[in-house]
Order: structure tokens, then C-alpha cells, then sequence
């Protein structure tokens, strides 16, 4: 990364990834905001493992390695990339050693890198890239449960950053509560997450965990707003959708499967309480960044031989045979939840009665703290990118 250059121009270079496209944009936008750059996006696909492999060599050539990124480039059918940049550098009349290549994940973690060295310009990922790791960026914004090793390249953030603002939440506000507007002062949004390698959001669950929940709601005057996920299976949204229609309380469904729309900004909009399911930390990060002290309700465990690996690496750590860094699985994901907790930013909604007590609490809805990891993370590379120009005047 040249240093002495104003910074005019962010190039988010995405990977289409929901989740990876909403953190980019969290951080690119709190970037225009710091700095009055320009942002714009190039779409691409992942890199294979062994494309990954041939960009590092390229990168780690001496001198650079011109020639190696275009051929790199060329040879993934990305010569496109750089004469897009060099349109959009012409348009901003900005120089490459102005602009900022920033990805999230691994896929596309080559491309910004290269794209980055070819501009002279500053490189930014979001999490670390397999093959590439942390160490080639100029930038490297690392959530905490990934125990990233430290080092003055790399920002250690509570979960991931995401594109949580005021100004989206009060306009999707408006929208969800011109259509469903609520009856009660109290107003529960309830987020579902569903199946991965570690949980499960069942139709037995649907019945044990959010039929009380539905029920409470019923009897005590509250409202529900609720949505699932991707990852929420048919068999669950279908218990979830028949449960909902028995009970008043439930003014607005969102089926992701059926749907395309997000509702999670209205709902943190209108919602008093947040409650979310474990089997996502985004989603929990999401909801702290939006205000809430959020309610972590318990998924079902996944029943294999990983679940007796997990729990033998987790002995040993609480032995102190082995660093935190080795965890995984389960225990990995509710070290990273803890950590909210002991912020004051989230709490484990273990049972029913702690349910009712995060409810009946008016102090429990919102935690009343400032917490925005994007924009810490924008703030970071902002200063340390305007260090690096009053150092060159």
C-alpha cells in the first residue's frame, strides 16, 4: 500500500454471499462516511483451491509480480476486473495508490489481493482467507472465536461486522409496521436459524421452545414478529407456519424459503425484545449492533461422533492442555455467544422461566451500549490510512 494518498475509492469485490456481502458493505459504508470516498462493487466468483495456490505464488513473487497477477488473472478470466477499476479511478479522477480493495471470506480473498498489488493500493479482508491467511493484506478484520494471532495488520472484532444502521432500521420500520402494524406495547422479534454441521431447528423443537413462547405472547399482550432463515428446513418452516396460525399473537411470518425479502431490519425497528436461536452468531451480532440485549435460545445438537471429539478438546482447554484456539464445533460457537454475554450484549435463554424473566424485565430488551464492530473497524483503517499520510508529507 503506497502511503500519502488521500482515500477516494473502496472497491468491494464480493462474492455474491449474503453474509459476506452484508459485511463488506458494513464497513465500506461507515468508510464513506469517515472519509467521503466512493464505493462501488465488482462481482465475482470464488476461487478454487488451486487458483488460491497460484495467486499466492504470484503475490509472494519479489518485486511485486506484475506479470504473475495478469497472467494469474488472465488465467481465471479476470482481466475484466482491472479495466473496471481503471474506468471507475479514471471517473473519481482518483489514482490507484487512492483506492481500498476490501472482500470478505476466502473465495474472493485472491482477486482483492491481486487487484490491491496491480493498483498499489491498500487491501482489506474480512476474516481469514484459507491459503492466503491474514499476513499479505494491509488490513485484516478477524472476528474473535476464530482466535486470530496478533499482529498490527489484524483488528480482533466481537463477530463479524455487518451493514446494521439507523437509518435503514427506521425506513424498514416504517414499511413493516404500515403493513402489520402492532397491537401492543410489547413487541418480540424472534430470529430461526436452522440446520448446519452442529444444530438443528426441528419440528419438535418448534413445539417445545416457540409454542411456550407463542403462548406467553397470547395470554400476557405482546406481539410476535418472526422470520427463519435459508438454513430453516421445509419440514420446520411447515410446523412453524400451522403453529403461527393458531395463535394471535403472531403479526408478522416471514418464511425465508417462500420469501426473499428481509425483514430484519423492520423487525429490530419494532421489536422491544430480540430473541435468536444459537446456530448463528452473525444473526446475534446483528441484533447487538441494532440496540438488543439479545435472547439466545438453545438449538437442538447435532448426534454424532463429533459431539464426543468436541466435548474431549473442550475438557482439555478447561485443563489448560490445549489454547481456546483449538476448539470447534459447538463449544467453539458458544464461546463466541459467551462473549457477548459478558459485554451485556446477549444472554442464554436456557429455559422457559428464563425466558419469562428476559421478557418481563423492561430493562432486558436493549443493552443501551455502544457497539458497532463495522464502524470501529472503518475507524481503524481510516486512522491508520491517515497516519500513513501525514508520515509521507
Amino acid at each position: 500500500m503506497s502511503r500519502g494518498k488521500k482515500l477516494k475509492a473502496v472497491f468491494i469485490v464480493s462474492d455474491g454471499i449474503r453474509g459476506h456481502v452484508n459485511q463488506s458493505r458494513g464497513v465500506a459504508h461507515f468508510l464513506s462516511l469517515i472519509t467521503g470516498c466512493e464505493v462501488r462493487e465488482l462481482e465475482a466468483n470464488p476461487a478454487g483451491f488451486l487458483a488460491k495456490i497460484k495467486a499466492k505464488r504470484a503475490i509472494d513473487k519479489e518485486g511485486g509480480g506484475q506479470k504473475e497477477l495478469v497472467r494469474w488473472l488472465k488465467r481465471i478470466g479476470g482481466l475484466s476486473f482491472p479495466e473496471a477499476v481503471k474506468e471507475t479511478l479514471h471517473f473519481l479522477d482518483a489514482e490507484g495508490e487512492e483506492a481500498l480493495f476490501l472482500s470478505a471470506g476466502s473465495g474472493v480473498a485472491p482477486l482483492c489481493l491481486s487487484l490491491g498489488r496491480l493498483f498499489k493500493g491498500g487491501c482489506v479482508t474480512i476474516m481469514t482467507p484459507a491459503v492466503l491467511g491474514t499476513r499479505p493484506f494491509d488490513f485484516a478484520v478477524v472476528p474473535e472465536h476464530d482466535f486470530p494471532r496478533p499482529s498490527k495488520n489484524v483488528l480482533v472484532t466481537l463477530g463479524a461486522p455487518n451493514f446494521i444502521t439507523e437509518e435503514k432500521i427506521r425506513q424498514e420500520a416504517e414499511r413493516l409496521k404500515e403493513l402489520f402494524p402492532p397491537r401492543f406495547e410489547k413487541r418480540i422479534g424472534l430470529l430461526l436459524g436452522g440446520d448446519d454441521g452442529n444444530y438443528r431447528i426441528t419440528p419438535r423443537w418448534i413445539e417445545e421452545v416457540v409454542k411456550p413462547v407463542f403462548g406467553h405472547a397470547d395470554k400476557n399482550g405482546a406481539d410476535l414478529y418472526v422470520t427463519t432463515s435459508r438454513r430453516t428446513s421445509e419440514e420446520s418452516e411447515k410446523a412453524l407456519e400451522g403453529l403461527a396460525q393458531k395463535h394471535p399473537c403472531v403479526r408478522y411470518l416471514c418464511l425465508a424459503s417462500r420469501d426473499p425479502y428481509n425483514p430484519l431490519y423492520g423487525i429490530f425497528g419494532l421489536a422491544t425484545h430480540l430473541l435468536a436461536t444459537e446456530d448463528s452468531v452473525s444473526m446475534v451480532s446483528e441484533a447487538a449492533t441494532a440496540g438488543f440485549r439479545v435472547g439466545v435460545l438453545l438449538a437442538e445438537r447435532k448426534k454424532s461422533a463429533k459431539r464426543l471429539a468436541e466435548g474431549i478438546c473442550k475438557h482439555l482447554v478447561d485443563w489448560k492442555i490445549l489454547s481456546a484456539g483449538c476448539l470447534f464445533g459447538v463449544p467453539k460457537f458458544v464461546l463466541a455467544i459467551e462473549r457477548f454475554c459478558e459485554r451485556g450484549l446477549a444472554c442464554f435463554i436456557k429455559d422457559f422461566a428464563d425466558f419469562e424473566s428476559f421478557i418481563e424485565n423492561i430493562s432486558s430488551g436493549k443493552h443501551g451500549l455502544q457497539f458497532c464492530e463495522a464502524k470501529r473497524a472503518a475507524e481503524w483503517i481510516a486512522s491508520a490510512w491517515e497516519e500513513g499520510s501525514r508520515q509521507s508529507e
